[in-house]
């Protein structure tokens, strides 16, 4: 499977207005159709210590259910390296263009390094 960048974003943002205890993302939360990629996706955030949260999975493609609770310090820090549209897109070209995998680690280093250029650059630096 792919990794769905955009996805993720989506996911980590909806779960950054998780502020109250009670607060969850659950697959009501989402298209029917597209509840089986988010459920892949909180699997993928929740093991990668990004997001507080627990997945209940079946045999087979139905979503059972699952809730995230809370964005981690380190799912709050990659948000923030990955939420601006132009950081995010601006990174997602450099990947492309250089034929390199996007992993956790090298897209949250280049979010970081294209934010602080851009920033610089807005400064007039």
């Amino acid at each position: 499977m792919k990794r769905d960048w955009d996805t993720l974003r989506e996911l980590l943002a909806k779960l950054k207005g998780c502020t109250m205890l009670a607060d969850r993302v659950r697959p009501s939360d989402f298209q029917r159709s597209a509840r089986p990629r988010f459920h892949t996706y909180m699997q993928f955030l929740i093991k990668a210590g990004l997001v507080k949260g627990q997945v209940v999975g079946t045999i087979g493609p139905e979503v059972k259910d699952f809730f995230g609770q809370r964005l981690t310090w380190d799912g709050h820090e990659f948000l923030d390296a990955i939420r601006s549209d132009t950081v995010s897109e601006k990174t997602k070209k450099i990947f492309t263009e250089q034929g390199v995998s996007m992993t956790f680690e090298l897209v949250k280093t280049v979010a970081k390094e294209t934010a602080t250029s851009l920033r610089k650059g807005a400064l007039g630096s």
